[in-house]
């Protein structure tokens, strides 16, 4: 892959975008997100056959906003190892599923904690989301679609850049206005309502101002401590069918298959850190934890069968 050309004056994301819905987004099997705080994991996390990272910085907190350079790095770097399957598969990439583009999205919260935010928290909010999308402006020969002679087939991006945001009001509500402004600033990158959901004062409220809001996907343990324990209100919102709803709450390998009976819901989120690492080191992805997912969710039947993973 031939180095990133940065350009100021790059048109607007809505310009690369691929017509609705992107179908690299429709996926056949259980989507796996995997949420991680280095440049190190979104590779690994490519290389496992992960579908999605979340990069973040300061997982023992619940994350927290990566650097702009953080963020630059891992899209050069998910990039790479996207180019270097395709470069495997050979020509006909494009119709291999194993050349699809690989999501990842970046987690925009100022700070642990609560979900309320004052004015420099939504300052910073604000200026993250415009400098994440003027750099995948600049970088958009690897974070959008390319152009072929018939405009009709696209070739899919080697990254699906996308952010993740939340917000509530003081009485527990989705803070429609800042979640509003954000989507406009992302400038067509996709948006991610994260686990704000859960502390809301009512999730199918909060699911259904997301949707008049065009979310894409909202990231929910039912506001419950698991997804199992929340089950009954992650179905709830898979029923309604808004935003694409992303179950997380202590899944792993050996529960997977119970979280997606349960919750009818095509895509999961997970940590795959190396176990009991101390708070204060890197907390870094283990390999075979994400090989170990991909696999069993592989081999799961999609709930309602293959289709409607567009956000």
């Amino acid at each position: 892959m031939s180095p990133a050309v940065l350009s100021a004056t790059a048109p607007s994301l809505r310009h690369h975008t691929a017509p609705h819905p992107a179908p690299w987004r429709d996926l056949d099997h259980i989507g796996v997100e995997i949420c991680l705080e280095n440049v190190a994991g979104v590779r690994l996390a490519v290389r496992a056959g992960a579908d999605r990272a979340e990069l973040c910085d300061n997982l023992t907190v619940g994350g927290t906003t990566p650097s702009i350079g953080a963020v630059e790095a891992a899209i050069l770097a998910a990039a790479e190892e996207v180019e270097a399957k395709r470069q495997r598969i050979g020509a006909y990439w494009a119709s291999s599923k194993d050349g699809a583009p690989f999501g990842l999205r970046i987690m925009i919260r100022p700070r642990g904690g609560g979900f309320i935010y004052d004015g420099d928290g939504r300052r910073a909010m604000i200026a993250d989301v415009r400098r994440i999308a003027a750099l995948a402006r600049e970088m958009s020969e690897y974070t959008r679609p390319v152009p072929t002679s018939n405009p009709a087939q696209p070739l899919p991006p080697a990254v699906d850049l996308g952010i993740v945001v939340g917000g509530l009001t003081d009485d527990g509500a989705v803070d429609r206005g800042l979640i509003r402004l954000l989507k406009d600033l992302a400038d067509g990158a996709t948006l991610t309502y994260h686990r704000a959901i859960d502390a809301s004062r009512d999730p199918l409220e909060a699911y259904r101002d997301l949707r008049r809001l065009g979310v894409d996907y909202v990231l929910t343990s039912g506001a419950a401590d698991t997804a199992l324990d929340g089950a009954r209100t992650i179905a709830a919102m898979v029923a309604e069918e808004g935003p694409r709803v992303i179950a997380t709450g202590t899944v792993r390998s050996h529960n997977a298959a119970e979280v997606i009976a349960a919750t009818g819901a095509r895509e999961i989120h997970l940590r795959c850190s190396f176990p009991d690492l101390p708070p204060h080191l890197p907390q870094n992805t283990d390999e075979e934890q994400v090989r170990e997912i991909v696999e069993v969710t592989r081999a799961l039947p999609v709930p309602g069968g293959p289709g409607r993973s567009e956000g």
